[in-house]
């Protein structure tokens, strides 16, 4: 009578006879080990314990490392980006310009120091008001003004 036994084919290193017992083949290693039917398994290499790529810790938390970066990319720069055209804005700005303020108060300037901005609040009274320039929210321009 045959007997079947399903091993994984990097396993199978036996031969079987169908008139008499199982003959195995010749065992090399001294860790072959011998069922009860006769057939004679080998150990395989997927047994050993697999050495350890230094780089395997890299690779496992590359996703994430990947996803940090367009963070980065995408928060970080868009905001740095704004903060130069601000910055320009500001350069640029002269003597009768209109502007408004981070308060919302829309001015003209009257002069400009080196971070300091002084403003005339209200034409018919002469007022005058002194800011830093980075209180400065926007330079005003005719399109702005038509809003």
């Amino acid at each position: 009578m045959h007997e079947l036994i399903s091993l994984p084919l990097g396993q199978m290193h036996a031969t079987t006879s169908t008139t008499g017992p199982a003959v195995s083949a010749p065992v090399a290693e001294s860790s072959a080990a011998t069922t009860q039917t006769g057939i004679t398994i080998q150990p395989t290499t997927q047994d050993a314990p697999k050495a350890q790529s230094p780089w395997a810790g890299v690779v496992q938390f590359a996703p994430l490392i990947l996803i940090v970066l367009a963070f980065y990319l995408f928060m970080f720069r868009g905001q740095k980006k704004t903060e130069k055209t601000r910055k320009e804005m500001l350069a640029q700005m002269k003597k009768g310009d209109e502007v408004m303020t981070i308060g919302g108060m829309v001015a003209r300037v009257v002069s400009i120091d080196d971070d300091e901005v002084v403003l005339k609040i209200d034409e018919s009274a002469n007022v005058k008001a002194r800011y830093k320039k980075s209180a400065i929210q926007q330079v005003l321009t005719a399109e702005d003004k038509a809003k």
